[in-house]
């Protein structure tokens, strides 16, 4: 069985407390002088203050008479409630002999007091008598519940009880103790981290769980934890770690920066038929179907299948966009086939004639249309036919004669002797 004692006062001032001494509940006026009751608790044996207990804390309270006596326990609080706790369900017998001292809850007791609210400065009252004392009016000695309350009616109780006893069989004493709320000691700020950020190139924005701090490079006091760095350039990818900080220490971070790879466009090439050749500002990148990715700008394009005619245009490219260019190549049309040129064979003369040149006459003797002798150095040289078309050509490579048009001409050893020959009338 667990036993609670409720204790007493509203709690203002512990300084002012410490001295607080409430008056006496009931006190002999002519008290024996050689029966005399004391009454403390384990906290202030001596009595020499308010002992302060915690809520839930237990409490042991101890009594001695100078002479044999029946002792009775009550403890009060500040708001006047009141408990029984001698004699009580576990403890009947409550003669204490002379000198005798006896504590509540006694070693091995299977009940104990616990301290409870509300806050303030409680009391434990005793009162010793040589005669045994009725107090089933006062408290439940089962239970240990009051059937009265308050500081009054506790007195007026008391003096009923003791009135029919002489003065000389009776005297009280009173011990008195703070009870308090556990105020916890505030807990001990964290051991703060140090984090030091840097970045290459340094000027990063540095963003610590979301929030703008600073820029590279910079230091900070952090709490431990975990949290999230992030670093920010202009021209650059953006940096994200997790950081753990356990407590003091130094830690860091720093981030190669990344440039941002150049905002791009697609650009996508094709035509009928595919297959072509495209260009692009003069620079063969490959056949159509196409996909190019390229920066955003403006572009010419050209497209080349042998056949058909170039196609070319101008067109602009947007970054994350995509760009189409299709061309349906026309075709170039077939020349028209022309007429061979045919060439009129000279007509061969026939027999000797004799022609009159510049430079002198000439001999011909047309032997046949495939020979001719012209005498020339004092002899006839034979000469074979070589050339039909546009005029007849006659050599031996020492010799030439060419003939058409009704004219001819004659070459010696490279030289020529005689040209504009024409027959002799």
């Amino acid at each position: 069985m667990n036993r609670t004692i409720t204790l007493i006062l509203a709690f203002v001032i512990a300084a002012a407390m410490a001295q607080l001494r409430p008056q006496s509940i009931i006190v002999n006026p002519n008290p024996p002088s050689d029966l005399q009751v004391r009454v403390w608790v384990d906290k202030d044996p001596g009595k020499t203050g308010n002992p302060v207990y915690q809520f839930g804390e237990p409490i042991v309270i101890s009594v001695s008479v100078t002479q044999p006596a029946y002792v009775y326990l009550f403890s009060v609080n500040s708001l006047g409630q009141i408990s029984g706790i001698l004699p009580n369900a576990f403890e009947q017998n409550n003669l204490l002999a002379a000198g005798e001292v006896r504590s509540f809850p006694s070693p091995g007791a299977r009940y104990s007091f616990n301290v409870e609210p509300p806050a303030g400065q409680d009391r434990v009252l005793a009162v010793a008598s040589r005669r045994p004392l009725d107090v089933s009016e006062i408290v439940d000695i089962q239970t240990g519940r009051a059937r009265i309350q308050g500081f009054d009616n506790l007195a007026r109780s008391l003096s009923i009880v003791v009135t029919p006893i002489p003065q000389q069989d009776w005297v009280s004493d009173e011990a008195y103790y703070i009870a308090q709320q556990v105020v916890a000691p505030p807990p001990p700020p964290p051991a703060l981290g140090t984090l030091v950020i840097d970045s290459n190139p340094s000027g990063a924005d540095i963003l610590i769980n979301g929030l703008l701090r600073g820029r590279t490079p910079a230091t900070f006091s952090l709490n431990p934890g975990n949290y999230t760095v992030e670093l920010r350039r202009l021209g650059y990818q953006t940096y994200r770690t997790n950081v753990n900080i356990p407590g003091a220490g130094t830690f860091r971070v720093f981030a190669n920066l990344q440039p941002e790879a150049p905002a791009t466009g697609t650009l996508a090439v094709s035509s009928n038929p595919s297959g072509a050749q495209v260009l692009i500002d003069g620079r063969v990148v490959g056949n159509t179907p196409l996909n190019l990715t390229l920066r955003p700008g403006r572009y010419t394009v050209v497209l080349r299948l042998r056949g058909y005619q170039d196609f070319r245009t101008s067109v602009v490219v947007q970054a994350g966009r995509v760009t189409n260019v299709f061309a349906s190549l026309v075709a170039f049309t077939p020349p028209q086939p022309q007429p061979p040129i045919v060439v009129p064979v000279p007509a061969v003369p026939s027999g000797r004639i004799t022609y009159v040149c510049e430079g002198g006459r000439l001999v011909v003797n047309w032997v046949s249309g495939n020979q001719v002798q012209v005498f020339y150095d004092n002899a006839f040289q034979t000469l074979g036919l070589v050339q039909t078309t546009p005029e007849l050509v006659y050599s031996n490579n020492i010799y030439t004669w060419r003939f058409g048009g009704g004219v001819g001409s004659f070459v010696a050893r490279g030289v020529t002797v005689r040209t504009g020959c024409r027959p002799q009338n």
